[in-house]
């Protein structure tokens, strides 16, 4: 489902901390969408060098069919997440869950 692929998902820098593995970790954020019973998972976050944000699609049945788009700054990543998200309503996915988790960062 390739139309899937506007899906997104988003990071934001965790806070700093004294703790040398969570300064290396960064907020995920996390949208699942269902139809029937597909899943779609769109995640907005950073890249590994923190220097632009990422969304994330993974297409229902596809692991390996994940998709990355990138974007300098997060007001462009959140308005691209907008729009997959209303591609996927119209298509009559619904939201299943949101959630907001810091996750460690790539090596």
């Amino acid at each position: 489902m390739k139309d899937v692929t506007a899906l997104m998902a988003v990071c934001l820098p965790a806070p700093t901390t004294s703790d040398p593995a969570a300064e290396r970790s960064v907020r995920v954020m996390r949208w699942i969408f269902r139809r029937e019973d597909a899943i779609v998972v769109c995640e907005l976050g950073l890249n590994r060098e923190e220097s632009a944000y990422e969304i994330r699609v993974y297409p229902p049945g596809d692991p390996a069919g994940v998709t990355t788009e990138v974007f300098d700054d997060a007001v462009a990543a959140f308005e691209r997440h907008g729009a997959i998200e209303r591609r996927l309503v119209d298509e009559g996915w619904s939201l299943e869950r949101f959630d907001s988790r810091l996750s460690a960062a790539a090596p």
